[in-house]
């Protein structure tokens, strides 16, 4: 477990209420442009804390059970009615059941409508090969759960701290992220899941502000036996 000074400590565990979340089960920081993964039990909470601010974390979650049952960006979207998606919100798989819900959030702004940095984007972008990026992280951490032969879409992926926007004129707009050092959000898990999580490598547009930076990610025992398991 990694040491933390008292100022961290205050910083990143109090939640939007001000109560603690007790003591993490897991604390890891991953480095730039690095992934990880974990599975989470059902009433589990992940948070995702944001040490030096404006840097993006791309999830994509399977439903223990059937791993081709996964998060849904469209469905959350829909179903939610919103596209902004901040605390109390819910994330849905794609059979429409709740996934994940959003418990607290100090940044308010997260890109929830799926897509992320591949081999291929960056080149027809950028005009670069043998690019770090998101989809290659991504199919690395499923390969560390296991889960390296199953197949998942650009729609299952939660861009936490993305600063995509929709205009009014129909166009959309990537700014650099409005998370500072210390905001957090944290994802309850309402199904039990397999979580991969790239901490982006992007730093050729302001997804990141053109320098990625680490992340820290905490697990919370949560309400044991809240959700389902299944």
């Amino acid at each position: 477990m990694v040491e933390r000074t008292r100022g961290e400590r205050e910083m990143t565990e109090p939640t939007e209420k001000g109560a603690l979340l007790g003591e993490p089960i897991l604390d890891e920081v991953v480095p730039a442009g690095k992934l990880t993964a974990l599975n989470l039990r059902a009433g589990q909470i992940l948070r995702v804390v944001d040490l030096q601010g404006k840097q993006v974390v791309d999830i994509v979650a399977l439903v223990s059970s059937d791993p081709t049952e996964q998060l849904s960006c469209v469905y959350s979207v829909v179903l939610n009615r919103c596209w902004k998606l901040t605390t109390g919100h819910v994330l849905y798989t794609t059979r429409a059941r709740p996934l994940f819900t959003i418990t607290a959030d100090t940044v308010g702004l997260h890109y929830a409508g799926g897509g992320y940095c591949t081999e291929e984007v960056n080149f027809l972008r950028y005009g670069v090969r043998g690019s770090k990026n998101c989809g290659d992280n991504l199919r690395t951490a499923l390969d560390m759960l296991g889960l390296g032969g199953t197949s998942f879409s650009l729609d299952s992926c939660f861009n936490v701290n993305m600063n995509l926007t929709y205009q009014p004129d129909g166009t959309m707009a990537l700014n650099e992220p409005l998370s500072r050092p210390g905001d957090y959000l944290d994802l309850r898990a309402e199904l039990d899941c397999a979580v991969a999580l790239s901490n982006c490598p992007q730093d050729r547009n302001p997804c990141n502000g053109f320098h990625p930076t680490p992340v820290r990610l905490l697990v919370f025992p949560g309400e044991p036996g809240r959700g389902q398991t299944r």
